[in-house]
């Protein structure tokens, strides 16, 4: 498999069992009197549970899950405004860059000594500002040259990662998070993927909804002050997605997703539910939408069939030319790396874009003709 898919300390069979299924599965029947059913929709899992509250952990001094047990869940209700999405705020729909199909996700500037001649690069969002909410980078020169970046390169930011910095980003508040924003448009970024709160199988539904309600509010964040962002559809249920999907169809000014199969979504049985939730959700909202993905090589036929494009932000390109490794094909459709021992300090710029075009090949076989935007060229 071409992205790492961090997995490996977690338990597939105990994880299935909490997974929603609702053809297979029978609702459980304290979902039927719950308060939140018709925004949840009620669990169906291969476990026995009665309700999520099986889930409650039943340390509320020592837990920051958003659970009705917890002493403080007014107050993580009232800091979203309510789990509905018919209070988040309109945005004025915005022009958007033209991305390529394959984007790589660059971690830092060492090692290499020219600036990538690649059109559009993807960078972590969280690493453009420090612990205090304060940017990095005073502009789009300063930012290229610490990435090693082509000046003018189309920038995208994922706000894919572990828990620690998408809460980091939540705690700044929105009166710190626009003046951010309003810095990262400054120093020339053209999309940024929200962060993807996460939603769990082993935690009550109503931190699922808090988490998919965050989503909705920050994304607006960054329309409402002018810098294009890509709605990270996270779901675990039928009714999460149908809830998605009526918030894009009333909302035109919505025209990119995000998604990531590195981590809920990444076991390879359930690839496939997630897969097929995203491009039921594209055929009824009945208007293109662009997807951009994180993860997930197996399911991207199936997302290209759907979507207006699709944009894969890939990470093993960087990561695998900085342990020195090069990409080739071993035939079938698959890739491979291979060790490529350089001298020592040399500068690793060559098999950067060895590996990029290699990659760039692999992925050319499940989309449509090359477009200018696509090329590797300086």
């Amino acid at each position: 498999m071409l992205i790492r898919n961090d997995l490996t300390a977690r338990n597939l069979r105990r994880e299935r069992r909490l997974w929603h299924d609702e053809i297979r599965n029978t609702p459980s029947l304290g979902c039927l009197a719950c308060r939140e059913r018709d925004l949840c929709g009620g669990l169906r899992t291969q476990a026995p549970l009665y309700d999520c509250l099986k889930h409650c952990c039943g340390r509320p001094d020592n837990c920051d899950r958003v659970c009705r047990s917890h002493f403080d869940y007014a107050d993580r209700v009232r800091e979203v405004g309510g789990f509905a999405f018919d209070n988040v705020p309109r945005a004025t729909r915005l022009d958007t860059p033209k991305l390529s199909r394959l984007v790589p996700v660059i971690f830092h500037g060492k090692r290499r000594e020219l600036a990538a001649p690649i059109p559009v690069v993807a960078l972590p969002l969280y690493d453009l500002f420090d612990s205090a909410g304060v940017p990095r980078y005073p502009d789009h020169a300063a930012l290229c040259k610490a990435f090693a970046i082509k000046p003018g390169a189309t920038i995208i930011l994922t706000g894919t990662d572990r828990d620690p910095p998408l809460e980091r980003w939540w705690s700044f508040r929105d009166v710190a998070r626009r003046p951010l924003i309003r810095a990262l448009k400054a120093a020339g970024i053209g999309l940024v993927t929200t962060p993807n709160y996460s939603l769990f199988t082993n935690r009550p539904r109503w931190d699922d909804l808090h988490a998919m309600k965050r989503i909705a509010l920050v994304h607006q964040e960054f329309l409402s002050e002018g810098l294009p962002a890509a709605l990270h559809v996270n779901g675990r249920t039928e009714t999460d997605f149908r809830r998605w999907t009526d918030y894009l169809i009333a909302r035109s000014e919505i025209t990119h997703l995000a998604y990531e199969f590195t981590t809920g979504a990444g076991w390879a049985n359930r690839q496939e539910q997630h897969a097929a939730w995203l491009t039921g959700l594209a055929q009824d909202v009945g208007r293109p939408l662009d997807l951009i993905v994180r993860g997930g090589p197996g399911v991207l036929p199936t997302l290209v069939s759907a979507f207006n494009r699709v944009t894969l932000l890939e990470t093993s390109i960087f990561m695998k030319t900085m342990m020195r490794r090069r990409a080739f094909s071993v035939g079938d459709g698959r890739l491979s790396w291979r060790q490529a021992l350089t001298p020592n300090g040399a500068p690793l710029d060559d098999l950067f874009a060895d590996n990029f075009a290699t990659v760039n090949g692999w992925f050319a076989g499940f989309m449509p003709a090359p477009t200018a935007a696509d090329s590797f060229s300086a």
